[in-house]
Formats: C-alpha cells, sequence, structure tokens
C-alpha cells in the first residue's frame, strides 16, 4: 500500500525547508510502518525575477524588508532551530531557483527528489552555496547519485527541453492559483496550506491510507477519494476548488 503526497515548494524558500523537513519525517514514520509514500514535488519560484548571479543575502532582504529584515531573519532561524535546521543567513547567497528545480526533475526520473531537495535546501540555508551556480548543481548531483547523463550540469541549463516543460509546469500550477508554498495534498484529500505540523501530515497519510486498507492489499493510490481533514462530507468534483486541480 502507497500513499502519495504531493508538495509545492520553493528550495529558497524557509517555510518550505521547515515544511519539507516534517513531511519526510511524517512519511518516514509511515514507512517504518511498512507502507509506501511517494512525495512528489511540484516546482514554485518565491522570486521568478531574481539574477542567478550570486549575491549576499541580506542586503538583498534588507532593500526589500528595510529594517525588519534582521528580525525576520532571527525570527526564522528560531523557527527552523526547532525542527533542528541551521540557518545562515550570513553566508546565504540571494540567487534565483529555477535551475534547482531542474536538478530536482532529474533527480526525480531517477528516484532521488528527496535526497536532492534536502541538499538544496541545506546548500542554500546553511553551507551559503550558490544553488543556480553550474559547479554547485553538478556537486550536488554527483553527491546524491544524479546521473546528469552525457551534457552533465549542461543539461540543467535554462534554453533546454528541459528548461521548456519546466516553464509550462510553472505556468500550470500558477493558472490553477497555487498560492505561494508550502502546499500539501495528501492522497486524494483537502489541500493544506501554509506550514503544518508533522503529526497533521502524518495524521494526513493515515487518514489517505484507510480506504486501501480496507479495500484489501491489492489496492493503491487513488483507490478511493479521501475527504482531508475539515472536509464537508460527501463533498463532490462539484465542490472542488480551482486549484485542486494542479494535483
Amino acid at each position: 500500500m502507497t500513499v502519495k503526497a504531493d508538495m509545492v515548494l520553493d528550495v529558497i524558500c524557509v517555510h518550505s525547508y521547515i515544511g519539507y523537513t516534517r513531511l519526510v519525517r511524517a512519511a518516514d514514520r509511515m514507512r517504518t510502518r511498512g507502507a509506501g509514500v511517494t512525495i512528489t514535488f511540484r516546482p514554485y519560484e518565491i522570486a521568478p525575477a531574481a539574477s542567478d548571479s550570486p549575491q549576499p543575502l541580506m542586503p538583498v532582504l534588507e532593500r526589500m524588508l528595510g529594517p525588519y529584515a534582521a528580525t525576520q531573519a532571527e525570527i526564522f532561524t528560531w523557527q527552523a532551530a526547532r525542527d533542528g535546521l541551521e540557518l545562515r543567513y550570513d553566508r546565504a547567497v540571494a540567487t534565483g531557483s529555477f535551475r534547482a528545480h531542474l536538478l530536482i526533475g532529474r533527480a526525480a526520473e531517477q528516484g532521488l527528489a528527496e535526497p536532492v531537495v534536502e541538499r538544496l535546501f541545506r546548500a542554500h540555508f546553511t553551507d551559503g552555496l550558490h544553488i543556480a551556480g553550474e559547479e554547485t548543481l553538478r556537486e550536488i548531483a554527483e553527491e546524491c547519485g544524479v546521473d546528469l547523463g552525457p551534457g552533465g550540469a549542461g543539461a540543467l541549463a535554462k534554453g533546454s527541453e528541459e528548461a521548456e516543460e519546466l516553464r509550462g509546469e510553472l505556468h500550470r500550477l500558477r493558472r490553477h492559483g497555487v498560492p505561494t508554498p508550502p502546499v500539501f495534498r495528501i492522497g486524494d484529500g483537502q489541500i493544506l496550506l501554509g506550514v503544518q505540523s508533522e503529526q497533521a501530515l502524518y495524521e494526513a497519510m493515515e487518514t489517505a491510507m484507510e480506504p486501501m486498507m480496507a479495500a484489501g492489499p491489492e489496492a493503491g493510490p487513488g483507490a478511493a477519494p479521501v475527504a482531508g481533514p475539515g472536509a464537508e462530507p460527501d463533498a463532490g468534483a462539484a465542490a472542488a476548488r480551482p486549484v485542486d486541480a494542479a494535483f
């Protein structure tokens, strides 16, 4: 029995980092019970106009947030630390995330998306690496065992066929009104917006697995529709929000 989980994220978004960490921990709890959990990461750019030219992050935040930038960085650092994550705004690099999403897509084809997403988050927020840089992307791919093919990191170029597919997916999610990440959907349950607790995500996975268990061992993802916590009973497709169609 396998539970499917979708997550919209951006690897330069601190809330996505916290949300990702909790999602994977919830998934690992399910996996220790013998259940399969397949996570699909869907791309979002919180700064689509950002340049790939690296620059220190804090001055960028100061231009955006003014005197509140340092306070926000402290709050985010404290929030992340509660989940065991280290944020180093003093050395983080401001950059676009498009090429990082290309690497995630290539990793997903090889069943390696989870470790690559984690490594990209840590590279950006903890190690101060330039995650749009070709050398960094190549090193992360090699570290996580991702085969970039004969083109190497050049396969992650913005003019590649994969890049056009990524632009199409980014446009599709925007067209469906997918909001700023993190956004989750567990099984066929309701859309969960914003950072969720690990327990809430775990319980959503349990809920998604219930109809599969009732249907027997041959059931798989999508065996029966599941209403998430708080959903109206017997809500049908007519009640679905436009964003539901994005998953």
